[in-house]
């Protein structure tokens, strides 16, 4: 080939601009294609181990615990039942809803994987949004536990659409 000639320098720049292009090109679907892969994996790691502390024998007593109180104070908004139960209740109490505004939270990130995270707790959110999140509960407005209720309500909400 003479590279002497005008029209062979421009064939060979656009064989090599086209050869590069092509690299990069490559290069970034494999790196794009890395990264939602990773970040599948990520999220599914986090789904699961969410769904094992909530499982955990320590935080099923817990829950044993919490839902005795919450039962006992039906008639009260959390905040009430809150302010009138034991140092060890109260521990109980804010466990389980900080466990949900957790989960919440990561959700609305985008960290956890929603339908896997949707079937693990459907059925704990139907059971325990009329004890945490009753419909219209004036606890929702309380300057310390209203917006972690609201989040909690929103993700009892998102767990429980099918």
């Amino acid at each position: 080939m003479n590279t002497e000639e005008p029209g062979s320098i421009i064939a060979l720049l656009s064989g090599v601009s086209g050869t590069l292009a092509g690299a990069l090109i490559g290069g970034a679907v494999t790196l794009f294609v890395g990264w939602l892969n990773n970040r599948r994996e990520r999220r599914l790691n986090l789904t699961l181990a969410l769904f094992a502390e909530f499982h955990s024998p320590a935080f099923n007593q817990i829950r044993i615990r919490a839902y005795e109180v919450l039962q006992r104070g039906r008639a009260e908004t959390f905040d009430v039942t809150y302010e009138a139960s034991s140092l060890e209740e109260r521990a109980d109490l804010s466990s389980i809803l900080h466990f949900f505004e957790k989960v919440a939270l990561l959700m609305r990130a985008g960290a956890v994987d929603p339908r896997l995270m949707a079937r693990f707790l459907r059925q704990y959110a139907a059971w325990w949004r009329p004890l945490l999140c009753p419909a219209g509960s004036a606890a929702f407005n309380h300057p310390e536990w209203g917006a972690t209720l609201r989040d909690v309500d929103w993700l009892f909400a998102r767990l429980g659409r099918r």
